[in-house]
């Protein structure tokens, strides 16, 4: 089957994980050209970051890389409230970049960021810009009118809405809950999931194969439909827990069709990715 991965990263410097240095070995780069080849992936959105000091001018790395790799899709990382340059968006866009990545651990980072939003709106819409949201249940509260707002755009909510850890997998109800806030944006048809980051979701975070994950996997499959899911490997980051063989098949995911599974492993990105190259052509 062929793949596209909707969450990754690459670090000059390497991620540092949990060991003071990246899981996927001294080139991140190698490391996954290897790891597509084996695993038939061909396009995969790189997700900018830069929010920590350690990982300053990720984005310049991430443009440097998909001018030589057309398999690249970056997402630029910008802080909640935007970037301090508003031409900054039209820049990235004409360094390969196709939307913007940000992380928002809180409701005051979910204002932010919603502010931000209603201000880069018509240029987000006008290219069909992905973005890419790392946000906490409580931040994503925040953003309902902003990302209604969006309708031209792709909106990626990644992790599965990060619930948090849970020792033992909750019952429907209780993921429910903690999802609330994602769940009650399934109405914009412009907005979807990443299943990727499961060992977030586990404690242990090596427990593999994430049973605390299939609740939330499965609540998300239901409310969101399989077009609207996006299979992520969270390379490097998910290799301090886990191979990245273990990231291929998300528990929870194991009941698709061959026809929905084709989606959420690859077909649902690459539209996105296409419609966004036919709207900036």
């Amino acid at each position: 089957m062929e793949r596209a991965d909707a969450h990754l990263h690459l670090f000059a410097d390497g991620y540092p994980g949990d060991y003071g240095r990246s899981p996927a070995g001294s080139d991140e780069l190698v490391a996954y050209e290897s790891i597509r080849r084996v695993h038939h992936i061909d396009r995969a959105l790189v997700v900018g970051y830069e929010g920590a000091p350690g990982f300053a001018g990720n984005n310049d790395h991430l443009a440097r890389l998909a001018a030589d790799h057309d398999w690249i899709a970056p997402v630029a990382y910008l802080p909640p409230g935007g970037p301090a340059d508003p031409a900054s968006l039209d820049r990235w866009r004409s360094t390969r970049f196709v939307g913007v990545a940000a992380y928002l651990a809180d409701p005051a980072a979910g204002r932010a960021h919603a502010e931000w939003l209603g201000r880069a709106a018509g240029r987000l819409n006008r290219t069909g810009a992905l973005l890419s949201l790392n946000a906490a249940p409580a931040a994503l509260a925040e953003l309902g009118p902003a990302l209604a707002a969006l309708p031209d755009c792709v909106v990626l909510v990644s992790h599965l809405g990060l619930p948090g850890r849970q020792p033992t997998p909750p019952d429907r109800d209780t993921a429910a809950d903690l999802l609330a806030p994602l769940l009650g944006l399934a109405d914009l048809p412009h907005l979807g999931v990443k299943v990727s980051g499961l060992y977030a979701v586990s404690d242990p975070p090596y427990g593999y194969p994430h049973a605390a994950a299939r609740p939330f996997v499965e609540l998300l499959l239901d409310t969101f439909g399989p077009q609207r899911l996006y299979w992520g490997s969270d390379f490097p980051p998910s290799l301090d827990h886990v191979s990245f063989a273990q990231t291929l098949y998300p528990i929870g995911l194991d009941r698709l069709s061959p026809a929905d599974a084709a989606d959420v492993y690859g077909g649902n990105l690459r539209r996105a990715l296409r419609r966004h190259a036919d709207l900036t052509r």
